[in-house]
């Protein structure tokens, strides 16, 4: 299949990279949440042990701090000998070492624009950052949400399947030959960050599968090729908020489900994200809370549940009894996570905040990954188990929970309460599987992209409709003596020619723009 405009487009994009690939910066500076005592943790890393030096300056000004950075050596992020063995055929592949670099900034002014650079050596890094407002303050915030980027050098070269949907009463139909999407996993990707730019959020929320197999280094350099590096550096002024996914306990080409392999994903989540604390040593940086102004996001972690492969578990892969470490929370009731997720709840809740919740199995949808692990036909990875928390987010009065895994965009409400499936980010777009197993059938389901967004073809061109790479634009407004919450899902919308072939893209708002209020009355 040609796509000669493609490689036209996406070779632009390429070129206009931040750092070149002799850039001494591994990962370029990227800000993440940090404590009650920081304003943010900025996180680099770099090939050689040499310190970094840091400035940051009120915009306008001169500069008001300055760090020298300690790097310390992340020798979880090494290639394993197979990607090594197969080092001819990536040539953007490191040398292989991995210096953190972190520092918490501190002391920097609420709602202020503030900029910074970086120096390792005879290379510099600069961005803008924007502070949080004070927690409790009633001020407009605006985020985005998404999931399942599950980066892949692979993906540069991927066209995924794309199941047809329902045809517009006008369409003349899918054209036979179209079989999978008309942008590359990696082209999905940059063009949906492109867009998240444009939105000026205060901050991303990524639901997991953030890379194609959290033990498989290159994806990780990939992802960070996208969000702070060659192809984007996104998150050099905007700060992300991850969870953990299955793909992040996943080994991928290096061990797949095997024990170890299991605690090196997860040990190269953890090197990348240091998050804020949550009062446990062994499960830090796997759940976590953070205030934004008057939001506040709880992240949990879905991975596993006990006991093992039963219908109270989300993953017949992991086994807490072969695991060879203690970082693997339970997600049951009684646990440690479900008791500080009840504690940080009835806090935001008491303290007045809007809360959001975001983990990566949704709990409640039509696609692959619904049905309980003991049920014939299951995929081995439910999200069934997560809706015993459904009470307690009803309770504390959650306004919307964010998570992803069936790759797919579909919006639900139990009790009150939405629930979002935005696994668009920009691997597959997945298909729901009730039309053809009335089991997955979601009686809470409200609206989703497959279903509801009807296809127009008008030949070989996509005139609206379909399901595409996307995220969920969310703004929060003060109103009256509450908050206004509107949540729009946006789409990359790939424009062809006459003849076929993509020509450029333009983002587009599916027809579900979804309002609620806080308190819900």
């Amino acid at each position: 299949m040609k796509r000669m405009s493609n490689l036209f487009i996406w070779g632009v994009i390429l070129l206009v990279a931040p750092c070149s690939a002799r850039c001494q910066f591994r990962v370029l500076p990227y800000l993440l949440p940090a404590d009650a005592d920081a304003n943010y943790r900025l996180t680099w890393f770099t090939e050689t042990a040499a310190p970094g030096c840091l400035a940051v300056w009120e915009d306008g000004g001169a500069d008001t701090l300055v760090y020298t950075s300690s790097p310390l050596y992340a020798h979880e992020l090494g290639y394993s000998a197979l990607e090594e063995s197969e080092r001819e055929n990536y040539p953007d592949m490191f040398a292989g070492t991995n210096w953190k670099h972190a520092v918490y900034l501190r002391g920097l002014v609420g709602e202020t624009t503030y900029r910074y650079r970086v120096v390792q050596g005879q290379d510099t890094a600069h961005n803008t950052i924007r502070t949080a407002p004070e927690t409790g303050k009633r001020t407009p915030i605006r985020f985005i949400a998404m999931a399942d980027s599950e980066t892949d050098p692979d993906g540069r070269k991927i066209y995924r399947s794309w199941p047809a949907g329902p045809q517009h009463e006008q369409s003349t139909g899918r054209p036979d030959t179209v079989k999978h999407y008309l942008l590359t996993e990696t082209e999905g990707f940059i063009e949906n960050l492109k867009q998240v730019r444009k939105s000026q959020p205060d901050f991303v929320l990524l639901a997991g599968d953030l890379v194609q197999g959290g033990g498989y280094q290159r994806a990780w350099d990939e992802f960070f090729f996208h969000t702070a590096g060659k192809f984007d550096d996104i998150l050099g002024q905007v700060p992300l908020l991850p969870a953990i996914g299955n793909w992040e306990n996943y080994g991928a080409r290096n061990g797949g489900y095997a024990p170890e392999a299991i605690r090196l994903a997860r040990a190269k989540y953890k090197a990348y994200f240091s998050l804020p604390p949550n009062g446990s040593a062994s499960y830090q940086d796997c759940y976590y809370r953070v205030d934004y102004g008057p939001v506040t996001i709880i992240t949990l972690d879905s991975s596993n549940g006990l006991p093992d492969s039963t219908d109270d578990d989300t993953n017949v892969n992991i086994n807490v009894s072969t695991y060879p470490s203690d970082d693997l929370p339970d997600i049951n009731p009684g646990s440690a996570q479900w008791e500080w997720a009840v504690s940080q709840l009835k806090d935001a809740h008491e303290a007045g905040q809007v809360i959001f919740v975001q983990f990566h199995h949704v709990p409640y949808s039509s696609g692959g990954h619904i049905l309980p692990l003991t049920a014939e036909g299951s995929s081995g990875q439910a999200g069934v188990p997560m809706r015993k928390y459904t009470p307690i987010f009803k309770q504390y009065g959650v306004v919307a929970v964010i998570c992803g895994h069936n790759e797919a965009l579909e919006h639900s409400v139990v009790d009150g309460v939405h629930f979002w499936d935005v696994g668009i980010a920009g691997d597959g777009l997945g298909a729901p599987n009730d039309d053809v197993d009335p089991r997955r059938r979601n009686e809470y389901s409200q609206w989703s992209a497959h279903k509801h967004a009807k296809e127009y073809w008008d030949g070989n061109r996509l005139v609206e409709g379909g399901k595409h790479y996307g995220h969920l634009l969310v703004d929060v407004r003060p109103h009256e003596e509450g908050y206004t919450i509107t949540m729009t899902p946006q789409y990359i919308f790939p424009v062809r020619s006459e003849e076929g072939r993509v020509q450029t893209v333009e983002t587009r708002r599916y027809n579900h723009v979804v309002h609620a209020k806080f308190p819900n009355d």
